[in-house]
């Protein structure tokens, strides 16, 4: 329904730019055929104008986007249970309402359009015809003739048409015919039909009408008596009702008829109106019909300075299925090399040259994966694979791994990660964790390569959505193209200069190497996750300066347990906030990130998905604001931790 009021209202500015023209320049002018036309013509570009658009290409800017430089997070893969808020919503919207309305009324004007139609029907079935020329004469008594309806002229039997009186009336009406007033008519009045709503074409019916009038007037008059003319139309009696889609003789304003009559004719402001018309067609043409738009250059970027070798790896291969789906018929190495294939075949830059490790399904160990890309000498290096979670089918989104702090390539991996994860944000249908993610050894085909190197967990295989979204075309299609852009991003902010206008966005980097353990203090325990290249991956849990765990022997809990937790959660959310975000019906699944620390506060409290949403902040505010919980132990000692909280919300139509 919004659409279509968006194309109402730009019909009704459109229609009121030209009627204003008219009103201004043409009305009541002696040049009644022109202004019929315009008229007419008025209310066929008002309908069209808005529905056409002609694109204006125009080459995007190649200057680099801002990098936001992320800091390296983890995340724990153990959920508490999960939180499903319900609230129905009224099945009637107040743009359904609106919808409704505007429906109902139009049904009311087409039923009215045919009641009328059935009335002249009637008239001709119940009188006689006799044919004058091409023209029907149908007698009647009935109120409201004489007027003209298509071929036929409904004549009043109490007017003789042998008289001078009679024989001007006659004309009149047939004027009407001749000149197809009908059509006019009948056009107008179906238009108004959808379009009651517009008050410029009620207005341009009304002037319409009163055209008619002025040049069924001036044939009838021809060689006539102007005067007498005149005189019967303020002696006629005017009947008490008539037929909007007919001619009648009797209607119209007296004065402007008669005023009309006896106009003197100005050629050359007639002229000089007409003419002015066409500046304003050209305005209104460029404005509701072009668009500009803009398009990505494939020309090499300006700011590149040589060749960018890119080596992608399509993860696993051969004899190595990496993960599966869970009915075992997906795998994802299968996923992996489409991918890979997706990023060459898209990639338009000359500058940018992009090597494969494998085109095809061959196996490859990480050693023989690493040392083929050391051999290429690349500028960066790029790992697809495709993330599993058997325990938990839901778990959904896309991650971005770099090598740990002690490897020399770290730093700038963060930097051309940020990149990608600043674009997937943006433009990705799965949730993307706004973070980078580290292990703490074990990532081969990362920690050999000397130039930043990433791996990319494109989805969960998993989760049906996730697959499905990967294996398509779409999917496959915008994470070439968000790849491909980061690469570009990177290289660019590469070739700035470091200034306070640089194109890089620094934040606080983490050391290089993993800061020396306190004496008898715990150390943070790794976690292990799903096999990538051949090896277990290992989730780092440890931040320079604070101990974060990530994998604990007795998880935080909430004073008073779990359900406690849920009675907490429940009493204080308000379900029916994703219906006054304006969301469609659906469930929607907001993963809250929060660590507890070892004297029970919250701290980063944060959400993986919905980021800016009324939903999220709900849930952030919620679990900030809440009581201290009951801290994570490790070994017998108090230890900080990070959990994570689903919290569904799902919207009911009544």
């Amino acid at each position: 329904m919004l659409p279509y009021a968006c194309y109402l209202l730009k019909v009704i500015i459109c229609s009121g730019v030209l009627f204003g023209y008219y009103w201004l320049l043409l009305r009541n002018k002696i040049f009644h055929g022109y202004n019929r036309f315009y008229l007419l013509a008025t209310v066929v570009l008002s309908l069209v104008l808005p529905l056409i658009q002609i694109n204006i290409w125009q080459s995007q800017n190649t200057t680099p986007q801002s990098i936001k430089l992320l800091a390296v997070v983890t995340s724990s893969n153990e959920y508490m249970d999960e939180i499903v808020l319900i609230a129905k919503r009224n099945r009637f919207t107040a743009e359904q309402f609106i919808g409704l309305a505007y429906f109902l009324t139009c049904f009311i004007f087409a039923t009215l359009f045919i009641l009328v139609l059935i009335k002249i029907r009637n008239l001709l079935k119940q009188h006689q015809q006799r044919v004058i020329g091409n023209v029907y004469l149908v007698g009647t008594t009935a109120k409201g003739t004489p007027f003209s309806f298509l071929k036929y002229i409904f004549w009043n039997n109490n007017i003789d048409i042998t008289t001078t009186t009679g024989n001007q009336v006659f004309k009149h009406e047939l004027a009407h015919v001749q000149q197809k007033h009908s059509y006019d008519k009948l056009s107008i009045n179906a238009i108004l039909i959808f379009c009651w709503c517009n008050p410029f074409f009620w207005l341009i019916r009304k002037e319409l009408n009163m055209i008619h009038e002025f040049m069924a007037d001036k044939i009838a008059v021809e060689d006539s008596n102007t005067e007498a003319f005149a005189a019967m139309i303020l002696q006629a009696t005017y009947p008490q009702y008539r037929f909007p889609l007919t001619n009648s003789f009797f209607y119209s304003p007296i004065k402007r008829r008669l005023a009309m009559l006896t106009k003197n004719k100005n050629l050359k402001a007639g002229y000089i109106a007409r003419i002015l018309v066409l500046p304003l067609a050209v305005v209104l043409f460029a404005a509701f019909t072009l668009k500009t738009k803009t398009f990505k250059s494939t020309a090499p970027p300006h700011h590149a300075s040589k060749k960018i070798t890119v080596v992608i790896d399509a993860g696993h291969g051969g004899k190595d299925f990496g993960a599966t789906s869970p009915d075992g018929k997906i795998a994802e190495k299968d996923l992996t090399l489409s991918i890979a294939k997706k990023i060459m075949a898209l990639n338009a830059d000359a500058d940018v040259n992009i090597i494969l490790t494998r085109d095809n399904d061959v196996y490859q160990s990480p050693i023989e994966k690493a040392g083929f890309s050391k051999a290429q000498h690349p500028d960066l290096f790029i790992s697809v694979h495709v993330d599993n979670e058997k325990n938990n089918l839901e778990r959904s989104g896309m991650s971005v791994w770099v090598a740990s702090n002690q490897y020399a390539n770290a730093d700038k991996s963060k930097l051309f990660a940020s990149a990608i994860i600043n674009k997937f944000v943006n433009d990705y249908r799965l949730p993307v964790i706004d973070g980078l993610l580290q292990r703490t050894k074990g990532i081969w085909v990362l920690q050999e390569e000397e130039c930043p190197a990433v791996l990319i967990e494109a989805g969960f295989i998993t989760n049906k959505k996730d697959v499905a979204y990967v294996q398509s075309e779409e999917g496959r299609t915008t994470i070439a193209k968000n790849v491909l852009t980061a690469i570009e991003m990177y290289a660019g902010a590469q070739h700035q200069p470091f200034n306070a206008t640089t194109a890089i966005d620094t934040l606080p980097t983490p050391t290089l190497k993993p800061a020396p353990a306190p004496k008898n203090k715990i150390q943070p325990e790794p976690m292990a996750d799903k096999n990538v290249g051949g090896k277990t991956k290992i989730v780092q849990a440890q931040e320079v300066g604070n101990k974060i765990f990530t994998k604990v022997e007795n998880e935080a809990s909430f004073p008073g347990g779990d359900s406690a937790w849920k009675k907490y959660l429940e009493k204080n959310i308000d379900p029916t906030v994703p219906v006054k975000e304006g969301r469609p019906q659906g469930e929607y699944k907001v993963i809250v990130t929060f660590i507890v620390k070892n004297d029970g506060s919250i701290a980063n409290v944060t959400t993986d998905n919905y980021k800016g949403s009324k939903m999220a902040e709900q849930c952030i505010n919620l679990i900030r604001k809440g009581p201290r919980w009951v801290p994570a132990t490790q070994n017998g000692r108090l230890v900080t931790a990070y959990r994570k909280q689903p919290v569904t919300f799902v919207i009911q139509e009544q």
